[in-house]
């Protein structure tokens, strides 16, 4: 593994790369304000021996990337999806396969309307087809649920009450990622500390992070379902049944929309990919990749 910092979009963005460059290539994309190391080391390997070429990196106001005075440069999750190609010519790559978490799976979204000839694949993971304020700014409509009550309440006071020092910083990520934990494993709570020690220390504005919520507020569309009912990118959904922030309804209804998307459901996972799911996730990750091949 490697790690190069590019210039993309005016903006500086770290990047890292894993296995070999001329196995298929793969591009990570994590969600609201984590960065490229919350894509488990564990989990990129197995990828690698898929014979895929894993790059991962950190989204910018994360980890190592630049950071911005959201309300002297605001920017959207097209910006961010214009990143996302940024990083994949600096790696010389016309296309790859491609998968996103969270807010990462509204940047994959936004590659496969706007960018369709960069994309082989996409692997939209608890995510979300809704985007932007709206009236009901909490990525919620008529036919999806928002976020569960007792979760935006918790979730509320922590953000009331923010981080001061390192060791807080650190608490208080393993605090809010405990709380995304369904109950299909126990929450490891170690390795939640270790990463976020990690994230702690390498962050250029740690608080930077909070900008990704205003970026999803001033995204258009606010529904990008018109627009997803007619790509025809090989689509993978990944969703558990128990996701307190995008309730499972959300990847349900990204599946029924997208022609031909399989649907992965995570029996009673949270805003998360359980440890107990990993072969399986990759497996159908590798098999949309090989449904994007056969359409090529």
């Amino acid at each position: 593994m490697t790690e190069l910092m590019i210039k993309a979009n005016d903006i500086d963005i770290w990047t890292e790369d894993f296995g070999d460059p001329s196995h298929t290539p793969l591009l990570l994309i994590m969600g609201a304000t984590a960065s490229g190391i919350y894509w488990h080391e564990e989990f990129v390997q197995r990828l690698v021996e898929q014979e895929r070429y894993v790059i991962r990196y950190d989204n910018r106001d994360t980890g190592q990337s630049t950071c911005f005075d959201f309300q002297e440069a605001p920017y959207t999750l097209d910006d961010m999806a214009a990143d996302a190609v940024g990083v994949l010519d600096a790696y010389d790559i016309a296309s790859a396969d491609v998968a996103g978490a969270s807010m990462g799976g509204m940047i994959v979204q936004a590659l496969a309307l706007q960018h369709r000839g960069r994309i082989r694949s996409a692997t939209i993971i608890m995510s979300s087809p809704l985007s932007g304020g709206g009236e009901q700014p909490e990525l919620s409509a008529d036919d999806l649920p928002g976020p569960d009550p007792a979760w935006m309440t918790k979730s509320m006071a922590i953000q009331m009450n923010p981080a001061e020092t390192r060791e807080e910083r650190i608490e208080q990520r393993v605090q809010l990622f405990g709380m995304l934990s369904g109950s299909a494993e126990e929450f490891d709570t170690e390795r939640q500390r270790s990463i976020a020690t990690r994230e702690a220390d390498r962050a250029n504005d740690f608080n930077a992070m909070n900008n990704h919520a205003l970026a999803i507020g001033v995204s258009t569309p606010i529904d990008r379902r018109s627009g997803l009912s007619r790509i025809d990118v090989p689509a993978l959904v990944i969703h558990g049944t128990e996701d307190p922030i995008l309730p499972y309804a959300h990847g349900v209804s990204l599946a029924e929309t997208i022609p031909g998307a399989k649907l992965l459901t995570l029996d009673r996972a949270g805003h998360e990919m359980p440890d107990m799911y990993v072969d399986e996730i990759v497996d159908a990750m590798i098999k949309i990749s090989g449904a994007s091949t056969e359409s090529d």
